[in-house]
Order: structure tokens, then C-alpha cells, then sequence
């Protein structure tokens, strides 16, 4: 038992970590955007009540509100005390190998046909997002990005490349969580062929508007 502590590490899902992070860094009553709503599922173990929470997702099924994450309303600027970002992403050009849960924000489908995909591509959704939650964001406001390395025939050290973004946008690196997964992870090789570690877990990474 961790007698109520925040640990830096945990094994289990999104809402089960989220919720340790969220009472770190955002007091109740904040202003708070989820850039990349989804299916909202960060939020399950924190009460509605707790917070003013902006729900944005460009799928109109999903959310409250529908913008683009990277060009969100002008009067939005400097309005959030706390941003959340975890854009859609697709490092591989094969759909067909996907969930279909990965289809529906972003036009995967569209972008994986007319070749958007790979490293670059997921890196700018990832420092596009971080610039506008800066321009919404109050100062000392707080971001906190979902991400996770990646092996694509050579390691993709996600988590490094973002937090560089951060501190070139003059964010401060405040803190760094591990979410270990529950289960066994797809393993795509067999034991002999494998030529890397199996990547079995993400960061939620916190920095600060300064």
C-alpha cells in the first residue's frame, strides 16, 4: 500500500493513473481543456463536478466541442488552467493492421492512403498541439501530453523528442509518470526474431507555462 502517496509509476490503465496526476497539479475548480477528448477516457475516475472541463474533439460524435486541436478559437487565448493533450497517431502506413478505434479521429484512413504517417508526422501533431495549449494556457498554466516510445526498426524515444519540444516553447518539465500496461503487449515476432524490448508501457509527461 502506497498510504495515499503519489507514485511516479503505476500498473494498470489511463483512469487509473490519471487521477494521481490530476490531484499533483490541478486544484479544483480550474479551467480545463481536453484538447484530444476521445472517449473521454482520462476523466472515468475523476468527478464532473470537480472541474470546468472542456471537452474538444474534432469527431462530432465525441466531446462538446469540435475543433481542431491545433487551431482551437482566438477567445480561448490565455483563458485554461490546465491542458490536456493526446493526439490521435499513426507511425505505420498499414491501416488494415489498426483498431478501428484508430480510424475515427484524425482521418487515419485518409492520411495513412495520401501517406501522413511515421515519426515526423506524429512528432508535429505532437508539437503542434503543445504550441496552441501554450496560447490557451494562463501563465504557470499546466500541460500534460499522453505519449509513448515507439520501435521503428530503431528505437523513437517519444518521450525525449516532447519534452525537448517543451522546454524550446519555454515550458518547465515539472514531473514524469509511467503507466505500466496490465497485460502482455501484441508481440509481432517470435522470441528468437525479436531485436528490441517490447514496449509495454507510456509516460504522461507535466510541464508548466512560464
Amino acid at each position: 500500500m502506497n498510504k495515499g502517496y503519489v507514485l511516479t509509476s503505476l500498473v494498470g490503465n489511463n483512469n487509473d493513473l490519471f487521477p494521481d496526476i490530476i490531484k499533483l497539479y490541478i486544484p479544483k475548480d480550474s479551467k480545463v481543456l481536453d484538447m484530444t477528448w476521445g472517449n473521454g477516457v482520462f476523466w472515468k475516475n475523476v468527478p464532473d463536478h470537480d472541474f470546468i472541463l472542456y471537452k474538444n474533439d474534432i469527431d462530432q460524435s465525441r466531446g462538446e466541442y469540435h475543433y481542431d486541436f491545433r487551431h482551437l478559437p482566438e477567445c480561448w487565448s490565455g483563458f485554461f488552467d490546465a491542458v490536456i493533450l493526446d493526439p490521435p497517431y499513426l507511425y505505420v502506413g498499414g491501416v488494415k493492421t489498426l483498431k478501428d478505434s484508430i480510424y475515427k479521429g484524425y482521418k487515419n484512413r485518409e492520411r495513412s492512403n495520401s501517406g501522413v504517417y511515421g515519426v515526423n508526422a506524429v512528432d508535429k501533431f505532437y508539437y503542434d498541439g503543445m504550441v496552441e495549449a501554450k496560447r490557451v494556457l494562463v501563465k504557470n498554466g499546466i500541460l500534460i501530453i499522453k505519449c509513448q516510445d515507439q520501435v521503428m526498426s530503431k528505437q523513437v524515444w517519444g518521450h525525449i523528442t516532447y519534452i525537448n519540444y517543451a522546454d524550446n516553447l519555454g515550458f518547465r518539465s515539472e514531473d514524469l509518470f509511467v503507466l505500466v500496461q496490465k497485460n502482455l503487449p501484441t508481440m509481432r515476432h517470435k522470441p528468437e526474431q525479436q531485436k528490441h524490448a517490447r514496449k509495454n508501457h507510456s509516460y504522461f509527461l507535466v510541464f508548466k507555462k512560464l
